[in-house]
């Protein structure tokens, strides 16, 4: 699919935003309520997932545990793709800042000569903003505990998320719409807002929509898609990243949307009791929502 050849990428390392090719705003600044934060948000081109990336550049560090057997005596950079955005908008201060779920790997030995995937082996999964990273790893088993963002500063020399866009975006105002381009495997991005009870405060989930059911016939639809990134209002954490829960999202009409919310969940066993927990989609909740689907790529 055609791409623009700009693109919109964030990095700390050179103490600077490149935004479109120009450099904008030391960090520091541009991690709070900045003129180009805020135009990210209000970006109407549709975000090409399998075009963009987060990037992180980690240097040596030795690991304290007698079995390590990785092999980075420079360091290692790793690209890895996204699966799901976020931008949290609070409309009071006119602050907006965005999040990215990362797609999942498994618990490795990096560039050991053989055995390199870890056992025990674990998910590691992260969200990351500009300056925040937040660890969502699975392991067999939950701990009872939930993890909490802290400074990208702490593990790594510098780190970038490069989103590209579509050079063409088209919103399907309708189901007729919907239904002709998904039979027409035109790419597919779905965009949802929803607002918290009793604030000013909304969330603009975007994520490509990798499962769509249609008919033809009814002009009928229905996403099926994940994982995303949701806020958790339950969690009254301070900062927005803490507040991110992963789920998978579906609808058939555009104006609510049901989420499978990833939980700990407890194993029983025959005679019900419970054996441990594990980390599962489980909780399924309906919120009022306005979506739309988005067809990148070229016109029709």
């Amino acid at each position: 699919m055609p791409e623009k050849l700009t693109r919109r990428e964030f990095g700390y390392d050179a103490a600077a935003v490149v935004l479109g090719g120009a450099m904008v705003l030391p960090v520091a600044i541009a991690a709070g309520s900045t003129e180009q934060q805020q135009r990210a948000t209000r970006m109407k081109d549709a975000c090409n997932f399998q075009s963009s990336f987060m990037t992180w550049d980690f240097p040596y560090t030795k690991d304290p545990r007698p079995h390590a057997r990785h092999n980075i005596p420079h360091g290692n950079l790793a690209r890895i793709d996204l699966d799901a955005l976020i931008d949290v908008i609070d409309e009071n201060t006119g602050e907006s800042e965005r999040f990215v779920l990362i797609a999942p790997c498994r618990t490795e030995w990096v560039y050991a000569e053989d055995r390199l995937f870890q056992i025990p082996s674990a998910e590691y999964r992260n969200i990351y903003s500009l300056t925040e990273e937040r660890g969502i790893r699975q392991s067999l088993t939950d701990d009872g505990t939930r993890s909490t963002g802290h400074p990208v500063t702490d593990n790594f020399r510098s780190l970038k998320i490069d989103i590209k866009t579509y050079a063409q975006t088209r919103l399907l105002k309708t189901p007729t719409e919907i239904v002709k381009a998904t039979a027409e495997n035109q790419p597919l991005i779905g965009r949802t807002e929803i607002r918290e009870p009793g604030t000013k405060r909304r969330f603009v989930l975007e994520y490509p929509i990798r499962t769509m059911n249609f008919q033809p016939k009814t002009d009928s639809f229905q996403v099926d898609t994940g994982p995303i990134l949701m806020p958790d209002f339950g969690v009254k954490a301070e900062k927005p990243i803490d507040r991110l829960q992963m789920a998978f999202v579906a609808y058939n009409r555009l104006d609510r949307a049901e989420f499978l919310i990833r939980r700990p969940t407890p194993v029983t066993n025959e005679d019900g009791k419970e054996l441990c927990k594990v980390l599962h989609y489980s909780e399924s909740r309906e919120i009022p929502a306005k979506t739309e689907i988005l067809a990148g790529g070229g016109a029709v």
